[in-house]
């Protein structure tokens, strides 16, 4: 059985097939969606049965022809990082489509449609064993948002929805260059024309052949991600967006850019990574000061929880680019932690903003004293931003921050700065708005209901299992995230002693000379 191929094309389908679904037939599509959204989790499910934790490299392998004359294929695998990436979204995905169903919004065939065209984009993209195929799919992710936040997104939207496209824009055809770029240069070095990720690990490329390939590729991940000054699609797209749409954007389609970073980045161009790497540790700490203040000074919950994103994905990129495989792994864990964390803090802001009227954090008082579940569920989301001990995200966190203290301590310093302005704008978003003097909504009318509770209580399970069992994670990364740091750790000169992984030359030395060693 073709799992990973069946686990794509069963949400792809279902939304071409929402369109069967009567014009006002608002209870068949909700049906129609929350089915289709159950059975690509139960697949998920399957896949992750059949994932061997102990091995690095690819899994679960279906291949088949499309062009081959010219390279392109149908290849899909996953591995100890994909595997993670791929729960994440069906779990989000199928949870959003369930409080969908529950508060259906206009044109409920049509907002439907466009979710599961996201969520095949995403899981295409996270198997994607081809760079044609990941160019492919992160093209498709992306347009069903667009719909979304152009058609449903409140007053600005235009504007927001402009931005998105010319930066994601400019971002994807330079990646598309060096996508053609980096088949041809590989040829003439092996020998092999081909766009199979496997095929062009480790091709010795000189020096300059890879900065300038993975430049292009840097470009699209860094504004997907994204990383300051490459975000300014992000304010506009989360304050007009529909909140569900803003939560996945924010969970889900960022991790798209640290997914290129682990899957391209490092394996395919580490001499690349070598160049740009204190360039991007300077972004993703950038991105952790600015986001962290920003965060601070937002009046709105939604714009808090917004560039607090930003701040935590700096971090996650931050594991990346220390290219250290304990940074890494933090960075794949927390990639899982934040995507639950924030999209549960989304959830949040989107019950009181709601029934408060009103977005401003200073308008919005009291509210513990008559919403007793509001008030501890959302404790617990703060404290998990926060990574305190316990939490969900202090593993992950602590990991990040250890493998780049090992090797650049200023920027674990500097990274703090972060830690300590969480615990500034999350406290102040859940001081003001549950403590203090009633100001605002009733606050009985805030309490949580049963619909807001279908989707919180699951992602507060997860948390819970996290933060007690981070290894269910770590145990199942390491062997890959092992695998794709090697080649840029020989790059970048590290002791062998920390290279966990054979790093082989693509082609092979011809007898005689020696390989490249990373045992």
């Amino acid at each position: 059985m073709p799992w990973l191929t069946f686990m794509i094309l069963v949400p792809f389908i279902g939304a071409l097939s929402m369109w069967i679904v009567p014009v006002g037939g608002v209870r068949q599509a909700r049906i129609h969606a929350a089915l289709t959204a159950l059975v690509v989790l139960v697949v998920s499910i399957v896949v992750l049965g059949k994932f061997d934790r102990g091995l690095g490299g690819p899994q679960l392998g279906e291949h088949g022809g499309w062009a081959s004359s010219v390279g392109i294929e149908w290849h899909v695998w996953i591995d100890g990082i994909s595997i993670w990436l791929i729960l994440l979204t069906t779990v989000l995905f199928a949870l959003a489509i369930g409080y969908l169903c529950i508060a259906t919004p206009e044109q409920p065939r049509a907002f439907l449609a466009l979710i599961l065209l996201g969520e095949a984009g995403l899981l295409g993209l996270f198997t994607a064993g081809n760079l044609v195929l990941f160019y492919v799919f992160w093209e498709a992710m992306l347009v069903p948002f667009y719909f979304l936040i152009g058609m449903w997104g409140s007053e600005g939207r235009a504007i927001a929805t402009t931005k998105f496209v010319i930066y994601t824009m400019v971002g994807s055809l330079l990646m598309l260059v060096s996508i053609v770029a980096t088949a041809f240069t590989a040829q003439q070095i092996t020998g092999k024309f081909t766009f199979d990720l496997v095929g062009l690990e480790n091709v010795a490329y000189s020096r300059p052949e890879s900065i300038w390939l993975l430049a292009g590729f840097l470009l699209a991940f860094v504004i997907k991600l994204p990383l300051w000054p490459f975000h300014g699609w992000l304010p506009d797209a989360y304050r007009t967006a529909p909140i569900v749409v803003v939560g996945l954007l924010a969970a889900i389609v960022s991790k798209a850019g640290v997914y290129g970073l682990l899957r391209i980045g490092l394996p395919l161009f580490p001499k690349g990574m070598e160049f740009f790497q204190i360039p991007l540790i300077l972004l993703s700490l950038a991105s952790i000061v600015y986001g962290s203040l920003v965060a601070w000074r937002q009046p709105t919950m939604r714009m808090l929880v917004g560039y607090s994103s930003l701040a935590h994905l700096g971090f996650i990129a931050l594991g990346i680019v220390a290219i250290d495989p304990q940074a890494a792994n933090g960075a794949v864990m927390q990639m899982v932690n934040h995507g639950i964390v924030v999209a549960a803090a989304f959830v949040i802001v989107g019950v009181i903003s709601s029934r408060a009227g009103t977005q401003m954090i200073d308008d919005i008082g009291g509210l513990a004293a008559g919403a007793p579940w509001l008030a501890g569920i959302f404790l617990i989301i703060t404290m998990a931003s926060l990574a305190i001990p316990g939490s969900n995200s202090f593993a992950g966190e602590f990991f990040i921050l250890a493998g780049v203290f090992h090797h650049d301590w200023w920027a674990s310093a500097i990274a703090m700065i972060g830690v300590i302005y969480a615990s500034v704008y999350m406290l102040r978003l859940y001081q003001s708005s549950m403590n203090g003097p009633q100001r605002g909504a009733d606050r009985r009318r805030v309490e949580l209901r049963g619909r807001d509770l279908i989707v919180l209580l699951p992602l507060i399970g997860v948390m819970a299992l996290l933060a007690l069992w981070p290894q269910a994670i770590l145990g199942g990364s390491s062997a890959s995230v092992n695998t794709v740091v090697a080649p840029a750790q020989v790059a970048i000169g590290r002791p062998a002693s920390e290279i966990h992984a054979l790093v082989l030359p693509n082609p092979l030395p011809t007898p005689g000379t020696q390989g490249v060693p990373g045992q």
